[in-house]
């Protein structure tokens, strides 16, 4: 059972052009899945189709192999956690603590039980002495581990992130990447993230590349992330390490890692020691 199954998935705005445009993908369970392109590739749209915020046109959508309809849409939301690009759009309460509970109200959470849950995951994302602080208080970092430990308070079985860095600056971009990664280590859970971070995908499962509203590519990153002029013609960024590695090559110091940048580091110091 794959958690998450697109098939032949059409979405338009405007009934004349496809933003998503017969689309069909899987996502694996457990793994930790990055869908990536240009901007208005569709990516964002994908995101909203998936949790039934905009409605399809054609196609289908399987969580859990259940479809999404209107019938279905309460019992699929409980199983999908996600994370939007501003975290300021996601606040309730007036204090943390009260964020994170808000999602387990909706749940109806026996309020006894309550406080353990908050100080639980509050704990997870190292927030726990902000509890009782303003949300508006808080750096952007902070604000998203605020709305991540709000969604995993509520148990889901998928976590869905929404461009979740791209309003961060590169240190709390950093911060939230290493805590994604952390906790789907913990957790096991199924992980689909919506970026335009390409450091990100370099250490994902599996990447997806849409271009002009289509899948273009699926496959893993150390496979798809190291074609630097194809990157180039998707209209994005090739990682760093790739383009080092392709510097390199033109100076005839060819290296056999080229995704690890402290492999490449480790590579390249023992090819002076051999000097």
């Amino acid at each position: 059972m794959n958690p998450i199954k697109v098939n032949h998935l059409k979405f338009s705005y405007d009934l004349e052009t496809d933003v998503v445009n017969d689309v069909s993908f899987t996502v694996e369970k457990g793994s930790y899945t990055t869908l990536i392109g240009h901007n208005g590739s569709g990516k964002s749209t994908i995101a909203k189709l998936l949790i039934g915020l905009l409605e399809k046109g054609s196609g289908e959508i399987l969580i859990d192999d259940l479809e999404l309809t209107e019938a279905n849409l309460d019992v699929i939301r409980r199983k999908i956690g996600i994370v939007f690009q501003n975290p300021d759009n996601q606040f309730i309460g007036a204090t943390v603590r009260d964020d994170i509970a808000f999602g387990l109200e909706n749940h109806q959470v026996d309020p006894a039980l309550m406080d353990d849950i908050i100080n639980n995951y509050a704990a997870r994302v190292d927030m726990s002495k902000y509890l009782d602080q303003e949300p508006t208080r808080l750096s952007g970092g902070q604000k998203q581990r605020v709305a991540i430990a709000g969604v995993l308070a509520m148990k889901p079985e998928i976590l869905i992130l929404d461009e979740a860095t791209s309003m961060l600056d590169p240190e709390g971009k950093s911060e939230i990447n290493a805590l994604v990664n952390a906790l789907h280590k913990e957790y096991g859970m199924t992980i689909l993230s919506i970026t335009h971070d390409i450091e990100e995908v370099k250490k994902s499962d599996h990447v997806l590349i849409m271009f002009e509203g289509k899948i273009v590519k699926d496959g893993l990153p150390s496979e798809i992330m190291i074609d630097e002029k194809e990157m180039i013609s998707l209209k994005l960024d090739a990682p760093f390490s790739v383009k080092l590695a392709n510097a390199l090559k033109r100076r005839g110091i060819v290296l056999k890692e080229t995704l690890d940048t402290e492999r490449m580091v480790a590579e390249l110091c023992l090819l002076r020691s051999k000097k």
